[in-house]
């Protein structure tokens, strides 16, 4: 579409000029004039930023099809409710200290281009054809006028494509992505800094945060855990725990990735796999875990704390693939302090290969909180390198104390402080 504008010089000699096409196409040639003075001047009157924030309140989610091809979102439509004296500022003043500054540097600089145009184009019609030599170096002088004031007006005031954090996002995401994932950004204000540096071809929904989300975003929510088996999200910084988008992906769904891009406070980049994405196997148990102080007695339900009533895990898995663990426990007697879950994969000579430890539910529900009789449904995943040697594995699982590293006895027998699920298989990659 840019190139079109190359032909607005001989359409406009040829329609106002010469007149091919009568008083008709006279005028025709003048209301596409006039129709594109006022767009232009339309798009520097209202900052376009105004349009990208009424889209992000009103289309959920920012990237939808409809954001591009309805004629309802269209910006020379919706800059209009946004030309208000309130907003108006002309592209060159500066819209945070309107009207009571002028950034005289963005003013002075283009309206000198304009100036020595116009006195050039006034000589040039003036002379008729004579000195075109002479006149052609000035055009070239001014031609090369015009692209320093623009290099440096770019220079001046360029916005960084983005900062060293969303590089790493996205050259992780990049790295690691599959067929079939899909991007949930919840930082509004960086939807185009992503857009500038991700360069893989997944598809990317934009919402706006928060602690706790309403019906419609409920819907989409559970249209993305359907749809994708892997979610990528990059939240803002809001915990998990507290964010109404990530509480129930971690509850409910396996977490596979959280990282942040640098320490301590930095860009939080975590990948989710769905609970339908993978087909589990699930099996009772019944294995009780209790009281460390009771030496050689046996842990039974009446002397017992926490019940693992069964699990759920996927049986065979592929190098680079996600193994995935669903543990149900259930409260026997209220505790008073807050035990954490290992659970650890194990090859055929009990040697550990990887872990996840830490607080229940994604530390989202420690031990002191729960309730006798109730049941937590705890999810575990591990993410397997592409490498990872083929074989069969078990995974052993127990809760120890964070502060001693004592684990709690369990039921199945005397010195036994885990119990170990699986097997699972670790397959050739097809």
């Amino acid at each position: 579409m840019p190139f079109l504008a190359l032909l607005a010089g001989p359409a406009w000699d040829l329609l106002a000029v010469q007149r091919r096409w009568g008083i008709p196409g006279q005028a025709g040639g003048i209301m596409l004039f006039a129709l594109s003075i006022g767009v232009q001047w339309l798009g520097m009157l209202v900052p376009f930023a105004l349009v990208q924030d009424w889209l992000v309140e009103v289309v959920q989610p920012l990237f939808a099809p409809e954001t591009f091809t309805s004629l309802t979102y269209t910006p020379l439509r919706v800059q209009w409710r946004f030309l208000s004296p309130e907003t108006i500022h002309f592209a060159w003043w500066k819209s945070s200290s309107w009207p009571t500054s002028v950034d005289w540097l963005g003013l002075l600089t283009p309206l000198i281009g304009v100036l020595v145009g116009i006195y050039i184009i006034v000589r040039q019609l003036q002379q008729d054809g004579r000195g075109a030599d002479r006149q052609g170096h000035r055009n070239w002088l001014y031609g090369i006028g015009l692209c320093i004031i623009a290099l440096g007006i770019l220079t001046y005031y360029q916005t960084p494509i983005s900062g060293t954090e969303m590089q790493r996002a996205t050259r992780r995401i990049e790295s690691d992505e599959l067929a079939g994932d899909a991007i949930v950004s919840l930082m509004p204000e960086q939807y185009q800094q992503f857009a500038n540096v991700y360069h893989g071809e997944l598809p990317m929904y934009g919402f706006l945060p928060a602690r706790e989300i309403d019906g419609v975003d409920q819907e989409w929510l559970e249209r993305l855990v359907t749809t994708y088996p892997r979610i990528w999200v990059m939240p803002d910084y809001t915990p998990a725990a507290q964010s109404g988008w990530e509480r129930p992906l971690r509850g409910e769904h396996f977490l596979l990735f959280d990282a942040r891009m640098s320490e301590p406070d930095g860009q939080r980049l975590s990948l989710y796999a769905s609970a339908n994405s993978e087909a589990m196997v699930e099996s009772g148990l019944g294995t009780i875990f209790g009281d460390p102080s009771l030496g050689e007695a046996p842990i039974t339900a009446d002397n017992g704390w926490i019940r693992l009533n069964g699990y759920a895990l996927t049986p065979e898995v592929q190098a680079g693939e996600s193994m995935l663990v669903e543990l149900r426990w259930q409260s026997l007697q209220d505790l008073d302090y807050d035990y954490h879950v290992f659970v650890h994969l194990l090859n055929a000579n009990h040697e550990k290969l990887a872990q996840r430890d830490g607080q229940p539910v994604q530390w989202m529900w420690p031990t002191s909180v729960w309730q006798p009789g109730q049941e937590i449904i705890d999810h575990y995943a591990l993410l397997l390198p592409k490498e990872f040697p083929q074989g069969e594995y078990t995974i052993a699982v127990g809760l120890y104390d964070p502060l001693t590293g004592q684990r709690l006895p369990v039921s199945a027998g005397r010195g036994d402080y885990a119990i170990e699920i699986g097997p699972i298989v670790v397959a050739p990659t097809r």
